[in-house]
């Protein structure tokens, strides 16, 4: 299992993703779990973790203790101020240019580059080419059945371990860079996910919205493609007295232009032609920040947004518990966890129709992203009229209730019985 984010340090849903799937899935599967960066102090039942930040170092394998992700409550979210990584594509676009020549050899140095704050960073393909060298030979010390890699940046060591191994490849797409670029990107991070959609035994989206991604953007045949879609661990959930009089609009997530911020202001703007008792409360960062708090100023809307930064889980609950609504407007949204937890908080929703979260969550009110005027007045309409706010909240309880983590590892099961 290849993966880049997991708890305690998170950079958005792919961490917590990992986390509730993993823990599912050592159910029933033996997993050795390779990422960059490991905490000693993360234990679970069944699984190996190992974290390039102790490369040579005392062994990180797992014990019999278990520690919920709960315990982390405190867990730091790395700054993420990417687009949404900086990478010189021009540079990278060199046909001389190989992710091998970037890779570190020095285990003092290997440690050094993962054991960071940043998950990401300038350096990113730095850390992808140092990954690729150092899992692919961890692979070859291991007997294993099945490769399962999360994401663009450990495809390319999965491609290599299938290359030299001849096992069965499976790629989870949590995100792709049509995603977060735009549907006509065409850089080195589309190439490495396009080369390893097309050698993928199977592929699992995180939604149909991403399974049509794949097959418009990337050509891959369906038949191949098995969408499963994520699911949240049930916690014990609280509300909370408000602050500040004004009813709160919540946003949980990066700020980049796969979220829609730009859409955001536009709402609002429309919002605040009908209704003036409300606050946009923004909890994340990202490099689209500094743009929307200018263009909230030029539209005369600065005091109808609070910006927090980058919460801890504790602080995001507790923003939940005294949130109103929950507002997602993304362009190109693969699934949406933050939904799910507002959800689960007891947040009436309004989504864009282009967000996979929307499949499994049938009630909530959702519109094109780009219908600022249908957006604008459901949010109108959950801040002011009960009825509607009572009913989406207690039928979305029963939609959430139904899922478990436990039902996606079983899919995901299936499709390695398919493959080995």
């Amino acid at each position: 299992m290849l993966g880049w984010e997991f708890p305690p340090l998170l950079t958005g849903g792919l961490g917590q993703a990992c986390y509730g799937l993993f823990k599912a899935l050592s159910n029933h599967a033996d997993l050795t779990v390779i990422i960059p960066r490991s905490e000693k102090s993360l234990k679970l039942k069944n699984i190996k973790i190992i974290g390039l930040n102790n490369l040579g170092l005392e062994s990180s394998e797992v014990e019999e203790e278990e520690i919920s992700l709960e315990d982390f409550a405190d867990v730091r979210y790395i700054d993420a101020d990417l687009n949404p990584y900086p990478i010189n594509t021009a540079f990278f676009s060199d046909p001389a240019f190989s992710l091998e020549t970037l890779a570190l050899k020095d285990p003092e140095e290997i440690r050094a580059l993962y054991n960071t704050s940043e998950t990401y960073g300038p350096n990113i393909m730095q850390k992808v080419a140092t990954y690729t060298e150092i899992v692919s030979d961890i692979a070859k010390t291991k007997s294993f059945d099945i490769i399962h890699a999360h994401d663009w940046i450990t495809f390319p060591a999965a491609l290599k371990i299938k290359e030299a191994t001849g096992k069965p490849l499976v790629v989870h797409v949590h995100s792709l860079e049509t995603d977060r670029v735009g549907v006509n990107a065409r850089n080195t991070v589309y190439d490495i996910e396009l080369a390893t959609l097309e050698a993928a035994d199977k592929i699992i989206p995180v939604s149909k919205f991403t399974r049509d991604c794949i097959i418009k953007n990337y050509g891959i045949d369906e038949k191949k493609i098995f969408p499963i879609y994520n699911s949240i661990d049930p916690i014990e959930t609280f509300r909370e007295e408000k602050k500040i009089r004004e009813k709160i609009i919540a946003f949980v997530g990066r700020i980049t232009y796969q979220k829609g911020p730009e859409l955001m202001i536009e709402t609002a703007e429309r919002l605040s032609k009908k209704v003036d008792n409300f606050k946009f409360v923004i909890a994340g960062t990202g490099d689209r920040l500094k743009d929307i708090i200018k263009m909230s100023a030029e539209k005369g809307l600065s005091d109808k947004f609070i910006f927090t930064g980058f919460l801890s889980k504790k602080y995001v609950n507790r923003l939940l518990a005294q949130a109103d609504v929950y507002f997602m407007p993304s362009v190109s949204e693969p699934f949406g966890l933050s939904a799910l937890e507002a959800s689960q908080f007891g947040v009436p929703c309004v989504l864009s129709k282009q967000s996979g979260v929307v499949e499994v969550l049938p009630n909530v009110l959702k519109a094109n992203c780009w219908d600022v005027d249908k957006l604008s007045n459901y949010l109108y309409a959950l801040l002011n009229y009960e009825g509607i706010r009572k009913h989406l909240i207690e039928h979305t309880k029963k939609d959430i209730d139904r899922m478990s983590w436990t039902h996606s590892a079983d899919q995901v099961m299936e499709v390695y019985r398919q493959i080995a």
